[in-house]
């Protein structure tokens, strides 16, 4: 007995390695070609505006598709819906290396949008082999190795994007990728046959800020909205639209502002990231530091406009950087302490309904922003930049009227 728990323990822990390298190599694969896609499109001869509802369709047909890929994985199991989900990423990425045309282009975020959900049956797979007590460590160290295939990727992208078809190149990549992670699922993925922890209440729990589940938990989450957060979810919208907006059409506006090459763009996307990935390990004790969190909440929205002022009318390159390291700061730090406030406010049971609809809000404004950024960007290329400012201003007068208030009706009733 002793031995058969022993080899299940390393069957699971690599299996979990397994899981870690896909994860890395499904971000990776992503972030080579991410910084090209707008470029690319624009180069296809269509208008911002056109540009924008073509990145919409990903975040849009993301938000419909989640619930039911996420059910599809509990009656199937996660391994084959996570070969499939793979499989036709692959697919996806393999049109847009045939894109010469919008249609191809249009057609491969079609794909994209309604099958790339690997990350998300990862996380739901976790949930099912690791025990509860190690789940915030083994998740931690996942969201590590996605975030290190996140900073490396724009950076060979954008040298490898300056050859000869580069784009092509870079997406032709990105789709062999995506087929040997299919290959490393295929071989080496090979989760328990017993029902482990499959349909525990803390494995929901765990997963359901990726899915969303019944009618009757999407009712209970909306009125704990209204009961407990409801302010915190209009300033967590209203900031991450801000930032969603600007980063949506990001390689083209700086391309156009600053005339830089796209090797240079992945290198300030891959900066971005280190600047994130440092900051996210001591986000915490900043938090901590504050005795009052909706003060600290206001300082970094107020930091956020300040940023997105300079970042949107920066005179130079070195300007440019500076405030998007900045921005890098503010929003590490703001998620994270949005995420406590959230979590602090609301009741142990229905922590996850609570992540999982915040996330939910956070893939609307994916796909609302690019399609309100190229429509912007039609007028002038610091519309995005504009519209975020004024979400940012938005959110806080929402801070200073509405959250501090609702602090206050809390301190009046404890009192």
């Amino acid at each position: 007995m002793e031995g058969k728990e022993h080899f299940d323990e390393r069957q699971r822990q690599r299996l979990t390695y397994c899981i870690y390298l896909v994860g890395f190599l499904d971000l990776f694969g992503v972030s080579l070609l991410m910084p090209l896609v707008s470029h690319h499109a624009r180069e296809l001869g269509v208008s911002p505006t056109t540009v924008g509802m073509i990145l919409s369709i990903y975040g849009t047909l993301q938000l419909i598709s989640g619930p039911f890929v996420g059910r599809w994985s509990d009656v199937s199991g996660r391994r084959f819906v996570l070969l499939f989900c793979l499989f036709m990423t692959g697919v996806g990425y393999f049109l847009t290396s045939l894109a010469t045309t919008v249609l191809f282009l249009v057609l491969s975020r079609i794909a994209l949008g309604l099958f790339k959900h690997g990350m998300a049956v990862n996380k739901a797979l976790f949930a099912e082999i690791t025990p509860k007590e190690d789940r915030p460590r083994v998740f931690g160290q996942y969201n590590a190795c996605c975030n290190t295939g996140f900073i490396l990727g724009p950076l060979i992208g954008g040298y490898l994007s300056e050859v000869e078809g580069g784009f092509y190149t870079v997406a032709t990549i990105t789709s062999l990728l995506f087929v040997l992670n299919f290959v490393i699922v295929f071989f080496f993925v090979h989760p328990p046959m017993a029902k482990v922890l499959s349909r525990t209440e803390s494995v929901r729990d765990f997963t359901m800020d990726e899915f969303s589940l019944t009618i009757k938990d999407f009712i209970n989450s909306f009125r704990l909205i209204f009961d407990t957060c409801f302010d915190l979810f209009i300033v967590r919208f209203l900031m991450a639209f801000a930032i969603i907006i600007y980063r949506s059409n990001f390689s083209f506006m700086v391309q156009e502002e600053f005339d830089i090459t796209p090797k240079t763009i992945g290198q300030l996307i891959s900066y971005g990231s280190v600047v994130s990935t440092v900051v996210d390990m001591f986000a915490g004790r900043i938090v901590k530091f504050y005795s009052n969190e909706t003060q600290l909440i206001l300082h970094l929205s107020i930091t956020q406009v300040l940023t997105l002022i300079g970042l949107t009318f920066a005179a130079n390159l070195p300007m440019f950087v500076f405030f998007l390291t900045c921005l890098s700061v503010q929003n590490s730090v703001s998620r994270v302490c949005i995420t406590d406030m959230s979590v602090k406010r609301s009741n142990q049971e229905n922590t996850g309904a609570l992540l999982g609809l915040s996330a939910s809000l956070k893939s609307t404004a994916r796909a609302m922003a690019p399609f309100i950024a190229g429509l912007s960007l039609e007028i002038s290329n610091k519309g995005p930049g504009i519209i975020g400012i004024s979400s940012g201003v938005i959110a806080c007068v929402c801070i200073v009227t509405i959250l501090k208030s609702s602090d206050s009706d809390t301190h009046k009733k404890e009192d």
